[in-house]
């Protein structure tokens, strides 16, 4: 099974999908702060999550800025994805590191999968997100259903596992051991809230990330 290291120093374009509130996005922005310190190429982060008003990559978008992150996004039109303009050349151009956020849903999978032959290609690398607390990926059965739908929608013929144990800001250390535990998946990484990811090294025997929280509710301190 291929690590998530392995894929970010071989690919250069990453799809990130899986269900809604699966903390695609946070990863997102997560990675984007990796790929951008690790001298390969500009990094283009595009939010397609048309799905959800709130916790989407763009909210981050100072953070952005100041990572030298370039952000790509489309006003939300309601029920009416847009997809996001030059996303097609930077996915083909050797010096750009690009990240798709996409939506948590069948609609919003549905709209990447005009992208679907640059993103099964050799450079590119789908990671879907699997956090045990979502109400749909609580078994495998609703995992496996969950993860049907989506893939039918944008057409991604292989996919890379990546597990986030995670409920929130008062995520516990006995939650995410007991994510890892119940995870029902073969995963090439896990992000772990920065503040627990030492302690909880010992209960998952694959690459452990720290996932810094950039995405708040406006009412909750940094």
């Amino acid at each position: 099974m291929e690590r998530l290291s392995d894929l970010l120093s071989e690919k250069k374009n990453f799809i990130l999908i899986g269900e809604t509130g699966s903390g695609k996005s946070e990863i997102a922005l997560n990675l984007a702060a990796m790929l951008t310190g690790a001298g390969r190429g500009k990094v283009h982060l595009f939010d397609l999550d048309q799905t959800k008003a709130a916790f989407r990559a763009r909210d981050a978008e100072q953070e952005l800025q100041a990572m030298g992150v370039e952000l790509h996004y489309m006003p939300q039109l309601l029920d009416m994805p847009v997809m996001v303009g030059g996303i097609i050349p930077h996915l083909r151009r050797p010096d750009s590191i690009c990240i798709l956020d996409v939506g948590g849903n069948e609609n919003a999978a549905r709209m990447v999968g005009c992208l679907s032959d640059d993103l099964n290609g050799e450079n590119s690398a789908a990671l879907y997100v699997v956090n045990p607390y979502r109400p749909f990926s609580g078994t495998r059965e609703d995992m496996e259903l969950t993860m049907a739908t989506i893939l039918n929608a944008c057409h991604i013929e292989r996919i890379h596992y990546l597990l986030n144990p995670n409920i929130g800001p008062d995520t516990t250390e006995y939650d995410v051991r007991a994510g890892f535990e119940n995870a029902n998946c073969d995963a090439c990484g896990a992000f772990v809230s920065e503040k627990l990811a030492e302690c909880v090294a010992d209960a998952f025997q694959g690459e452990i990330y720290s996932l810094h929280q950039y995405l708040v509710y406006p009412w909750n301190e940094k």
